[in-house]
Order: structure tokens, then sequence, then C-alpha cells
């Protein structure tokens, strides 16, 4: 095997992608770097005599001192024509598949590009050195937060779901809502801040009050629509609640179990009295809904306002 076909170590250049040409059997260049080694290589082929076409070539290239651009700007702008450029890259591409080079050269020819690169500039050195091209420089994906654990996820999903059933809730809110739910009990208590990391990795959004708001797109389980639905602004008993449950869509084993006392959407506020959960209500706000033993709406009465 000729010597020119060897690397450095012993390794065979044949088992470099791209390098394909088995004999690179041209004079070496002393070039250390790929556009060094495309400049002299330029002039080597074209030789001094014709230092329009050196310009040309190394125009298109990119080795000017501008980005390189497309075959019909540089054509215009040298005052030929398309072909005649391509003709001239290809005699240096000739002899460039053929020009023995450094492993050094190589690495650097066909790292990755890097943001400040000029991509094709570099792409077309490769191809006229006869090596793989470069890839084109993309941003390093998001590295995922390994803060959020997959259980603080599980909760911020419930919490989500909560979210989009009955609106924006505060912190403290929606934390005693995801922990109500019974599979969270014998666990280390999620706290404010790690639901709210867990909350913002699946996209839900705090406002400038302070509270969240369901992730875009996520829809209401329709469970969770009957429950806000049926129950939403009245004080019910347990078995009034297991009832909307079981209306719900609950089995009645479920319903009056597990359900009646971890449901993330149902709030203890007294004894044997419970609400669907809702936003703190504002000082002023007024008096709080009260239920009718029938169960419908009433509102405190209000004295009468004088008409005169």
């Amino acid at each position: 095997m000729h010597q020119s076909n060897i690397c450095p170590g012993g390794a065979s250049v044949e088992l470099l992608r791209g390098y394909r040409h088995r004999m690179r059997d041209g004079v070496p260049l002393p070039g250390l770097s790929p556009p060094d080694v495309v400049s002299q290589l330029a002039h080597r082929v074209l030789g001094p005599l014709l230092a329009d076409r050196v310009r040309l070539v190394l125009d298109y290239h990119g080795l000017t001192g501008q980005p390189a651009g497309t075959l019909r700007g540089i054509a215009t702008r040298h005052g030929v024509s398309t072909v005649t450029v391509s003709n001239h890259v290809r005699a240096v591409r000739a002899a460039g598949a053929r020009l023995p080079i450094p492993p050094a050269v190589i690495t650097a020819a066909t790292r990755r590009s890097a943001p400040s690169d000029d991509h094709l500039s570099r792409v077309r050195i490769a191809r006229t050195l006869g090596l793989p091209v470069p890839s084109p420089w993309r941003p390093a994906p998001m590295p995922r937060d390994d803060a959020v654990p997959s259980s603080a996820l599980r909760v911020a999903r419930v919490a989500a779901r909560v979210l989009a059933a009955v609106g924006p809730l505060e912190d403290d809110t929606l934390l005693a809502a995801v922990t109500r739910s019974r599979r969270f009990r014998h666990r280390t208590p999620l706290t404010a801040t790690s639901l709210a990391a867990a909350l913002s990795a699946l996209g839900a959004v705090r406002g400038p009050d302070g509270r969240w708001s369901a992730p875009p797109g996520l829809i209401t389980p329709d469970r969770y629509q009957v429950i806000v639905t049926g129950a939403a602004g009245r004080e019910l008993t347990r078995t009034q609640m297991i009832e909307v449950l079981i209306t719900a869509g609950y089995s009645r084993s479920s319903a009056t179990g597990r359900m009646s006392s971890s449901h993330p959407l149902f709030t203890r506020v007294a004894p044997d009295r419970y609400r669907v959960i809702s936003r703190s209500r504002p000082e002023g706000a007024g008096d709080p809904v009260a239920p009718s033993p029938g169960g419908r709406v009433l509102r405190k009465a209000e004295p009468p306002v004088s008409r005169w």
C-alpha cells in the first residue's frame, strides 16, 4: 500500500469516512488549516499567471474576506459564466482528491460547524479536499431538568387537570388539592417550590397575580367537568358529594371510599361539609354562597336600598 494511504498510528485512511480515494499520491502542501491548503492548492493548479482564476476559486470557497455566495453571484462578480466558475472549481477539486492531507487538517475540515462559522464555505472546502462535509451547527437540545422527578410531574399533571376544571388557583390552594389525593399521602410531601417547578415543566403559567393557569391546550377531563358543573358554588354533605361523584362516572365503591376523602376537586370546609375548590376570596368579596336545605343556592339577604 502506498505510504500516503496510511494515517499516523497505522490506521488505514480508507477507514476514514469520505477519504475514499485509494491513491492520494499528490505532492503534500504545507498548509496547516483547511483554508490554507485550499488556497495553496488553487495557486498550484491554476498557476501564478492566472491570478483572476485563483481569486474566483477562492471567492467560491469564501476565502476572499466575504462569505461564500451563490454560483450565480460569484459569476456575476467576476464577469464570467457559471459554467466557467464550475470548470475552475472542478479542476482544483480533481487535484484536491489526490492530495495527501494531514490528520489535523482532516479533523479541522470535518468538525461540526460553529455558530460563527461560514458553513457553506466549510462545505465547499471539504468537498474540494475530497473529505466528508461538516455538519451544520444546531442549537443543543434543552437539557432535561433532572431537578423535576417523575413523581413530581405526576402530581403536577393532577394539578394541571384541576386548573383546567376550575380555573386559575394560588399555590397553597393547588398544593392542598393535590396533597389530598391518597396516592400521595404515604410519600414525601411535595413542597410549593417543587410543584411550581413541575407545573412550569408541563407548560403551566403563573400570572402576575400569582395564580397558576392550566397548560395551553389541556382538555378538562369529563368527570371533572361534571363535578364542577354539578357542585360549583354549593356546600355539600358527604352523601351529596358521593352522589355527585357517582353522577360524574365513578363507581359507588370508589365514590364512597377513596374518592370521597381524596378527590382533588373537593375540600372539607366543616364537619360533613364539602365544597369544590376555588380561588381564595379577596377581602371584601362579600359573604359566601350558602345552600338551602334542598340544595338550591341562596345568598345572604341584603338590606333594602332606599329609593328616596
